[in-house]
């Protein structure tokens, strides 16, 4: 149907979570529809608090070497408190946002007919009303080619329009008024303090020139084709117009992590009035095409379809509303999956930062969680659906992030661990912060200050872009580098325990704590997932040398330290163990499920392999409860797709689109859904968005065991459907037609040659691929004739 990818609503956005997403990756703009006043909410990607700084404390790794000893000695309690009094320190710093776009409009009359639009298929933003007589259109865009925001207002009769413009921000700023342009230049903070901390003074500016924050220097341009424009003091007024088209764009002074914005920072003016010159420069109709094609280069790339008619043709926060009464409409799901890799489309391109907590879409001085990288699981969520759902491009971000870590990371490594490599833990921001985080003395604060597994984590990323790509000089030259380096650090990590096993001593299970005489703990001996993502990382890079024929000192190193690490434990009621023995937990039903990283994203279980583990993970993800915050949720979908139970994973995806209010900010644990589609926490976090686009990606292909895996976690629900396009490691495009719960046929597009087995139920088959030479299979598994 016609709306079948379109997000529509009968009435304006009332808060933020009700205005509709546009971005280039660079470029974010929320925009809320009101007929008499259009708000759009501006960002861009290096506007962030703060600048480089150095934030290693003295003598760290002394300290961490007590708080060891104390937990070999029983005393976890006693290392956890000295890791929050010596060990945390400073805050990493948090995304901002740029401003407001204010469209005042002369409307006396009352408004019929109003719908607001946001078409995912093209990226397009519309809003349509009639008043007295007159039929009034706005269509909108942020342009990657062309580097800016577009918005074009047209009526149905001549000189129809009148309007005033503004654009607000609340950063230390200043507007100015030129001709038809008003210019917005300002600067950020030198430091924010996250909200969740109470603080007097929580933005600060300072007149030091070594102190003071990244530089901006926007222009927003009305182009008028008839009528008048005046001027005042902050704002333009366009009286009597027919048409008029609205262009913006912003340049900052960020030039690198390790670079000071004030001091060494990029120039902002010519270039923004350069890329403003550029963008008047076409027609809208040229701007518009070409918006069209790039973005379509992408989302193009991928359809999913469930075979039933939809609920389009309802708003899209009544389907909501209506879902969550009776939850029979399938429509919501392909439109949920497209969504998610319309979001990635819009916050991740080649060349910008990666998508953040929020993407690139934040309206708060202090934004939630400060809209960092938190890289115990959200920023690793946030690329889940790059390479199974055919967006592998736009991991370039993440893997440039990793590398700029790899950078900042090895004198945190050698100044807390006294080891080599380098090391990460649980937030990054645009400086590539790596120390844990604190402040110091915060009590509770080392279950999620004191992780050092995020670097170790992300290089997961590096090593699957070559498993879906099967780019060897990619491997060799950019990740086994990085690999090798992430494993010096986990190397110097390990310690032998009293068993002759080799564990990491002390470590937390991410923002878990158990009990331990009658107190809350979160750092213990070791725990399971620290221990997985080594096993994970050392075995991917093993692999990686292997492909290469690196033969080395350092793969016999990770070849032996495999063989003697800490195995994962199963507790007594069959359960994975978190940590090194089996504690009473502070919260059964915690949304991390962190412990079950070898299942995903890693392949540490299967079913081939551990079976007896495959059914520990079942156990645990049943006594977990299937509650959570909506990136909970989203990993839960791809854990359950994991155990091939697609009617568990459905039961996620449906928990995660019950509808919640926007006017909310909880910070709680319920998940849902806003009126946008945005994920919630709540608040508003988009790795749920991802993680949810990636699960259902999970269900219906899966490739992590070396072989094809179709329709692994199909939900009964589904009984009618395909989906096409997406890809599986091995660089193989695949496409799958199902009826009545059965597959019908399935359809191999090899990118490189190769061999590849296929699985589907009872049937497998061993085919030799050749690049560009497409399979059709049955559902037998048998070749079909093209």
């Amino acid at each position: 149907m016609a709306k079948d990818y379109i997000l529509w609503y009968k009435q304006p956005a009332t808060n933020w979570t009700q205005a509709l997403p546009l971005g280039n990756g660079r470029i974010g703009a929320m925009l809320y529809g009101g007929t008499t006043k259009e708000r759009i909410c501006l960002n861009e990607d290096t506007l962030w608090s703060g600048y480089p700084r150095d934030t290693v404390e003295v003598n760290a790794e002394e300290y961490i070497e007590e708080a060891r000893h104390l937990c070999l000695s029983g005393d976890p309690m006693k290392a956890q408190k000295l890791i929050e009094d010596k060990v945390l320190g400073s805050w990493g710093q948090s995304y901002m946002p740029l401003g407001d776009i204010e469209l005042n409009i002369d409307h006396p009359h009352a408004i019929e007919n109003y719908v607001r639009e946001l078409d995912i298929t093209q990226a397009i933003y519309t809003t349509t009303y009639a008043t007295n007589g007159v039929e009034y259109l706005r269509e909108a865009f942020v342009s990657e080619p062309d580097d800016g925001l577009v918005l074009r207002i047209t009526a149905s009769k001549e000189s129809q329009i009148n309007l005033s413009l503004r654009i607000k921000c609340e950063l230390k700023s200043k507007v100015t008024v030129s001709e038809d342009s008003l210019i917005l230049q300002g600067e950020c903070p030198g430091q924010v303090v996250p909200i969740y901390v109470d603080n007097d003074d929580p933005i600060k500016y300072s007149d030091k020139d070594e102190e003071r924050g990244v530089q901006f220097y926007s222009i927003v341009s009305l182009k008028h084709m008839d009528g008048s424009l005046t001027r005042t003091e902050d704002s333009l007024k366009l009286s009597n117009a027919s048409e008029v088209i609205l262009y913006f764009t912003v340049k900052t002074s960020f030039r690198s992590f390790d670079i000071h914005p004030y001091l060494e920072g990029r120039e902002t003016v010519l270039p923004c009035e350069e890329a403003m010159r550029k963008l008047m420069s076409r027609t809208y109709a040229e701007l518009k095409d070409r918006h069209i094609r790039d973005y379509q280069r992408f989302y193009s790339r991928v359809d999913f379809l469930l075979g039933e008619e939809s609920n389009s043709d309802t708003p899209t926060d009544q389907r909501l509303k209506e879902f969550a009464e009776n939850r029979s409409e399938k429509g919501l799901y392909p439109l949920l999956f497209q969504y998610g890799r319309y979001l990635l489309i819009s916050s991740s391109r080649p060349g910008t930062q990666p998508a953040n907590l929020q993407g690139i879409w934040n309206d708060q001085l202090r934004a939630p969680w400060s809209s960092n990288y938190t890289v115990n699981i959200n920023t690793q969520m946030n690329y889940w659906p790059a390479f199974t759902c055919n967006l592998a491009e736009l991991n370039t971000p993440l893997f440039q992030l990793v590398k700029e870590i790899s950078i900042s990371g090895q004198r945190t490594a050698k100044s807390y661990y006294r080891a080599r490599g380098f090391v990460a833990h649980h937030n990054i921001d645009l400086w590539r912060i790596t120390t844990p985080i604190g402040p110091k003395g915060t009590r509770g604060a080392a279950k999620w200050g004191f992780w050092p597994m995020g670097a170790a984590w992300l290089c997961r990323h590096i090593f699957e872009q070559y498993e879906f790509t099967q780019d060897k000089e990619y491997l060799s030259n950019e990740a086994l580098p990085i690999l090798k380096e992430a494993c010096l650090f986990g190397l110097d990590l390990l310690s032998e325990n009293d068993q002759g096993y080799l564990w990491v001593c002390p470590s937390t299970s991410p923002e878990n704590e158990y009990l331990i005489h009658g107190e809350s703990c979160g750092l213990s001996a070791t725990t399971t997932m620290t221990m997985s993502i080594l096993r994970d990382l050392f075995t991917n890079s093993i692999i990686a040398m292997d492909l290469i024929g690196d033969e080395n000192e350092l793969k016999k190193e990770l070849t032996e330290a495999l063989a003697q690490m800490l195995p994962v434990g199963i507790g007594s009621r069959g359960q994975l163990l978190e940590w090194e023995k089996e504690y009473e937990e502070l919260d059964p039903e915690h949304r991390h499920v962190s412990l079950l990283y070898g299942l995903h994203p890693a392949r540490e279980f299967t079913y081939d392999s551990t079976p007896e583990l495959m059914e520990a993970c079942r156990v645990t993800l049943m006594n977990r409860g299937d509650g959570g915050t909506g990136w909970s949720l989203g990993w839960k979908v791809n854990q359950w797709a994991r155990l091939r139970d697609g009617d568990h994973a459905l039961k996620m995806i449906k928990r995660q689109l019950q509808p919640v209010n926007g006017d909310e900010i909880t910070y709680d644990n319920r998940g849902g859904t806003y009126d946008n589609l945005f994920d919630a926490h709540p608040p508003f976090q988009i790795d749920g968005n991802f993680g949810v686009c990636a699960g259902i990606a999970e269900m219906l292909l899966q490739s992590h065991e070396g072989f094809l895996s179709l329709l692994p976690a199909l939900p009964k629900e589904w009984q009618c459907g395909s989906i096409t396009g997406l890809m599986a490691r091995g660089n193989i495009e695949v496409d799958l037609w199902w009826q009545e719960g059965l597959l019908q046929k399935a359809c191999l597009m090899p990118r490189v040659d190769g061999r590849m087995k296929v699985k589907y139920k009872d049937n497998n088959i061993d085919i030799a691929l050749h690049a560009g030479s497409n399979i059709f299979l049955d559902a037998g598994l048998s070749i079909l004739n093209n």
